[in-house]
C-alpha cells in the first residue's frame, strides 16, 4: 500500500509544470467568431472575381486556393438553364462551386490548415 501512494505522489509531482503565472491569450477578434457573419474559404486553385454576379461580366480581381474572405451577401443566378449560388465578397462575386462557407473564422482558418 506504501508502494501505490508513493507511486501516486511521484505521478502527481513529476507530472505538474510551473505556470510562472503567466495566462497565455488568444487575439481573436470579435467578427471572427459572430454568428451573423460567414466566411468564405477558396478551394478552387484559382478563382475569377466578377463586377457582378455572372459568368458574363468583366474579371476585376483574382482569388487563390486557402484565402479566407468574409461573405457580404448572395444572389441566385441562371446560367444554362440551372441556377447557381453566387457569394459577394469583398472584392465582387465568386460562384459558389469554387469556394466552402464558414460559420466563422476559425473554422475556416481550421478547414484551410487542412486543405493545404
Amino acid at each position: 500500500m506504501k508502494k501505490l501512494i508513493f507511486l501516486a505522489l511521484c505521478v502527481i509531482f513529476f507530472s505538474c509544470k510551473k505556470n510562472d503565472g503567466q495566462l497565455e491569450m488568444q487575439n481573436i477578434a470579435p467578427e471572427a467568431l459572430s454568428p451573423r457573419i460567414e466566411w468564405a474559404l477558396v478551394s478552387a486553385p484559382y478563382v475569377a472575381c466578377r463586377k457582378e454576379a455572372g459568368y458574363e461580366f468583366e474579371t476585376i480581381a483574382s482569388f487563390r486556393k486557402g484565402e479566407i474572405y468574409e461573405i457580404k451577401g448572395n444572389c441566385t443566378v441562371l446560367v444554362d438553364d440551372t441556377q447557381e449560388l453566387w457569394y459577394a465578397l469583398e472584392d465582387g462575386w465568386v460562384p459558389s462551386n469554387a469556394v466552402n462557407v464558414y460559420s466563422n473564422k476559425l473554422k475556416a482558418e481550421k478547414a484551410k490548415k487542412e486543405l493545404q
